[in-house]
């Protein structure tokens, strides 16, 4: 197995320790910070039972972009910008499943009523964090833990919508087809990077061009509730046995094919779930590509698809001016985009974008 690296021009500055200064410290500017007491008060004004110590209350390990505080029972994220909820597709996880699978327990949920915040409280899960000793496992230990991981997503694929978007919108706003929702996604992002100059205007047309021409191929598609970050740092597991999925804070209604995007990025390139933290040198150059097998098995009718490949090829482009329109680094967005112009926008051949370097086996 080859550095994922190797062929992905993206990758050089990420690479870098300037790029991971940058980013660590972007994250100090960027996530919200709470003291403890306004964290316990948001417990009191919730009515938890058995309420910890200020001492008990721990602020989370950083590379977390909603604040996240933990006690020796509970877990607690707050959110303070009123508006578009982030916690609230836990607790349609956890009020649907808490019973059944190895997913978040919520405990208490308040969007801005009773606390002046969004509060999510949960059941702090059993087991350790994958990301802490994955690298320590055997390569079995590892697939019979993600093959659990796998049925828990599957499982998810039951909770069916009519519409589109984000579950933490439902019933606030949606979209008649996935090309839809996509779309004002892609809008939104290119909009912000055209008012804030962050690339080329004549490269920002070439990828809008390119998207506009091939979205529609997501418009007959089913919608299904799809967990887009799994990846190590949302895996708890004791031993081979996982206990808890967490992190439903992005989930959508979307189609089942929108799950393999963090599956195969996990998969490809594990470095880029620990960017800006103390994990990303052991990280760096590693992939898990023994893991592919069993996530084609899992989902045959995914990769069934003759059109998977374009499938996926369109939501990577709409996930780099995502992350190009945040604007994390000036010269992580000239590389993001050129690696987008470079290999993403192909007419015919996929194989030389990333899933189909992935894919076809181009890395392997």
């Amino acid at each position: 197995m080859s550095n994922a690296t190797e062929n992905n021009e993206a990758q050089k500055y990420i690479d870098s320790d300037e790029y991971q200064n940058e980013i660590a410290q972007q994250y100090k500017e960027r996530v919200s910070k709470f003291t403890r007491e306004q964290v316990l008060d948001a417990l009191q004004a919730l009515s938890i039972t058995n309420l910890p110590t200020i001492d008990e209350i721990v602020e989370a390990g950083a590379g977390n972009m909603n604040a996240t505080y933990i006690t020796n029972n509970l877990a607690i994220k707050l959110n303070q910008k009123n508006g578009h909820p982030d916690y609230l597709a836990n607790k349609i996880v956890s009020d649907r499943f808490g019973t059944q699978l190895p997913v978040v327990n919520v405990l208490a949920y308040d969007n801005f009523e009773k606390t002046p915040f969004e509060v999510l409280v949960m059941e702090r899960s059993k087991g350790t964090m994958l990301m802490d000793d994955i690298l320590e496992m055997s390569e079995q230990e590892r697939e019979i833990i993600f093959e659990q991981v796998l049925e828990v997503v599957k499982k998810l694929f039951e909770i069916q919508f009519s519409d589109f978007g984000w579950v933490t919108l439902d019933g606030r706003e949606s979209s008649a087809t996935y090309a839809e929702f996509l779309t004002k996604e892609f809008d939104k992002h290119i909009s912000k990077i055209r008012t804030e100059k962050l690339c080329a205007p004549a490269d920002i047309d070439k990828i809008e061009a390119y998207f506009k021409k091939y979205i529609a191929i997501f418009d007959s598609c089913e919608s299904v509730f799809v967990h887009t970050d799994t990846h190590m740092g949302n895996i708890l597991h004791e031993g081979t046995n996982l206990t808890a999925l967490l992190d439903f804070d992005s989930s959508l209604k979307a189609p089942k094919v929108r799950a393999l995007n963090s599956l195969l990025g996990f998969i490809d390139n594990p470095q880029q779930y620990v960017e800006g933290t103390k994990d990303f040198p052991k990280f760096k150059g590693k992939n898990f590509y023994h893991l592919l097998p069993i996530l084609k098995s899992k989902f045959p009718e995914i990769f069934a698809d003759s059109q998977l490949l374009r499938k996926l090829n369109l939501i990577s482009i709409k996930e780099g001016v995502m992350w190009v329109s945040q604007n994390w680094s000036t010269t992580w967005n000239a590389e993001m985009i050129q690696g987008l112009i470079e290999n993403e926008l192909p007419e015919n051949d996929l194989s030389q974008t990333y899933h189909g370097k992935i894919l076809l086996n181009q890395k392997i």
